[in-house]
Formats: C-alpha cells, sequence, structure tokens
C-alpha cells in the first residue's frame, strides 16, 4: 500500500488556511462596509438634522424680525398720533360744534348723528391698533344719517372729521341707498348711514399700594 505524498499534505493544509483566511478577510470586509453604510447612514441623518435646524433657526430670526417691524411701525404710529395731537380726552362739545361747522361750510342738506357714551376699546384685539405706551384706548361710537347730492358730500365730511378733530377717526361701515322722494330735502338723491368711531387715548394711571 503506497503511503500518501508529504507534499499533497502540505498542500491540502495550505489550501485550507488559504481558505480560512479568505473566509475571514471576507468576513472583514463584509463586516466594514456594513459599518461604513451605517456611518454613511448616520452622517447623512445628522447632516438632514442639522438642514432641518439650521431652517427652522432661520424661521424664527424671520419671525423675529418680522415682530420687530411690525413694532417699530406701531411706535412710529403712535408718536405720530400724538404729534398730531389725537391723544388728547374726549372733548364731545368741540365735536359737535365741528360737525355743526362742517355742515354749514360744506353746505350738507341734513345732519342727523347720534354719539353713544365713551367705552374702552380692547385693543389688543385689533392688530391695526399702534402700542399704546402706557395710554388705554377709549371709543365714542357714533351713528350717522344724513341725505346726499352725491357721495362726495360723505366723504368731504369724513375728511373734514379727519383733519379737524383731535381724535382718531375710523369708519365701521357706511351704507349709501338711492333717497325715496323726501319732502324735507327733494333735491337729495342718496341718503347714506355710517357708524363711525371717536377714538382717543388716556394715559394708564397705575395705582402703587404702601
Amino acid at each position: 500500500m503506497n503511503s500518501p505524498d508529504p507534499r499533497s499534505v502540505i498542500n491540502l493544509a495550505a489550501l485550507r488556511w488559504s481558505l480560512a483566511l479568505l473566509a475571514v478577510a471576507l468576513l472583514l470586509a463584509a463586516t466594514v462596509l456594513a459599518a461604513a453604510n451605517h456611518f454613511g447612514r448616520q452622517v447623512e441623518a445628522a447632516h438632514k438634522q442639522a438642514l432641518a435646524r439650521q431652517a427652522e433657526t432661520r424661521i424664527k430670526l424671520d419671525r423675529v424680525h418680522d415682530d420687530e417691524r411690525k413694532i417699530r411701525a406701531k411706535i412710529n404710529t403712535y408718536q405720530e398720533l400724538v404729534r398730531q395731537g389725537r391723544t388728547t380726552p374726549e372733548k364731545r362739545l368741540e365735536w359737535v360744534e365741528t360737525l355743526r361747522q362742517i355742515k354749514e361750510s360744506r353746505r350738507l342738506l341734513d345732519l342727523n348723528y347720534e354719539i353713544a357714551p365713551q367705552r374702552h376699546l380692547d385693543a389688543k384685539a385689533d392688530e391695526k391698533m399702534p402700542a399704546t405706551g402706557g395710554h388705554n384706548f377709549l371709543v365714542s361710537p357714533m351713528k350717522l344719517d344724513l341725505p346726499l347730492l352725491h357721495e362726495n358730500d360723505l366723504l368731504g365730511l369724513i375728511k373734514d372729521l379727519s383733519a379737524r378733530v383731535p381724535a382718531l377717526i375710523s369708519v365701521k361701515n357706511c351704507k349709501i341707498e338711492r333717497s325715496m322722494t323726501d319732502p324735507q330735502h327733494p333735491t337729495a338723491t342718496l341718503k347714506a348711514h355710517c357708524e363711525i368711531d371717536w377714538i382717543t387715548l388716556e394715559e394708564n394711571i397705575v395705582s402703587v399700594k404702601p
């Protein structure tokens, strides 16, 4: 019986070692590839999160700048109201006299109005109201009815009120309709019904208890 060739045994053992090393190398390569893919996904996720945070920060900064612009605009509006003298207390008798003078100067056919008692205005509910800077808004609602020859009579009245009274004139609504035959004002072609707010400011005095 022939004995195995020693060289064949050595070659077989070397082949087994080579295969084992190849398997280990393949396993290491697969592990490294998997780790690289996992690390790549983590880097990509971190990059997306960074971009999202950057976008969120940019949105917050834009909001801050927008709020700052709105505050500055409100402060400027309030300062303009003070400059125009529209922050003085209600002067109802002077308002009534001003309405009479406008009626005469504009040669209006008639002017019927009713000014309701003054009340506090909730400025927080109206974004158009400027910053008050230690003052409270007060409003005196007025209902106005007048016959018109044409629309310019009403526009002129509102223009004169805004220019002559120390209050902020806010027209809530106006309805103009064709005038029916009116024995008192036969020349009137239109009739206006308006609701107008006379807005003033009062100083917000805070009492301090001892």
